[in-house]
């Protein structure tokens, strides 16, 4: 998978977000465009808060899912996170949400940058370090950008 846009590179999100609307309907899912920039930040956040998550995945099975990680393949539509409820937005409109992200994804950088032997659980992909939360945060932003057609 090819990289789909540098995560430290707000300028390059922003022209992306900046077509979404409070009221750009999906694709696919349920989400609204509040809910995912949100959902997108949360899963952002989670990365370096310092907690863990229980793996869904087998252990015998976790190399063999992460290989899907690193592969071309896209994440299925539809897919639900085993470890995820439901979505209830904290902020007061989209563009306070979308400023959120900004401001995680730069906290996710700095983290790693002062600690890059950090690794935290992912419920499907099992220990993450920051390529590799790197590489799900791509696929994952490529994902739900794609479901509201902003790609």
């Amino acid at each position: 998978m090819a990289t789909l846009f540098p995560l430290s590179e707000h300028a390059t999100l922003r022209s992306v977000l900046h077509k979404l609307q409070p009221d750009t309907q999906p694709v696919w899912g349920i989400m609204d465009a509040q809910q995912m920039i949100e959902h997108l930040d949360l899963i952002v956040q989670y990365t370096f808060s310092g907690e863990q998550t229980h793996v869904f995945t087998p252990v015998e099975q976790v190399e063999k899912v992460k290989q899907f990680l690193w592969s071309d393949k896209p994440l299925p539509r539809l897919f639900r996170n085993p470890a995820m409820g439901d979505v209830i937005v904290q902020y007061p409109d989209l563009n306070t949400a979308i400023q959120s992200l900004f401001k995680t994804l730069d906290g996710f950088h700095l983290y790693y940058k002062e600690h890059p032997a950090y690794e935290t659980t992912h419920p499907i992909f099992g220990m993450l370090n920051y390529e590799g939360w790197l590489r799900f945060h791509q696929k994952h932003f490529q994902h739900h950008l794609t479901q509201f057609g902003l790609l």
